[in-house]
């Protein structure tokens, strides 16, 4: 890698947005904060029930439980597995109905 394009992947591993006049170092919470209301505002949408960022961050979660458990969580920043398991992946019907009615044929054990 080159020194920039590493650079750039060590940001993107550590700081989500990049504060626009401090490279290297992320926003404030209350920005981004701030960022996710104007966004809501614009996009029409009215303000998701629970803490600003924790209904996104469910449903971001939530999509990708087809997705191996660790690389979710260290996509999404999460620094154990059973906070991602337990307050951000939900059941859903979708996921239930395949569960159900799409069963794994098991191979019969040889004696």
């Amino acid at each position: 890698m080159q020194d920039n394009d590493l650079r750039r992947h060590q940001i993107r591993q550590n700081v989500n947005f990049e504060a626009p006049n401090h490279a290297g170092q992320p926003i404030s919470k209350e920005v981004a904060g701030a960022w996710l209301i104007k966004a809501e505002q614009l996009a029409g949408v009215e303000k998701q029930k629970g803490s600003l960022w924790h209904a996104y961050r469910r449903g971001w979660a939530t999509a990708r439980k087809h997705m191996p458990d660790v690389d979710v969580a260290a996509a999404g920043g999460w620094s154990d597995l059973s906070s991602l398991k337990t307050c951000y992946q939900h059941a859903d019907e979708a996921t239930m109905f395949r569960v159900v009615s799409e069963p794994v044929q098991l191979r019969e054990a040889r004696s």
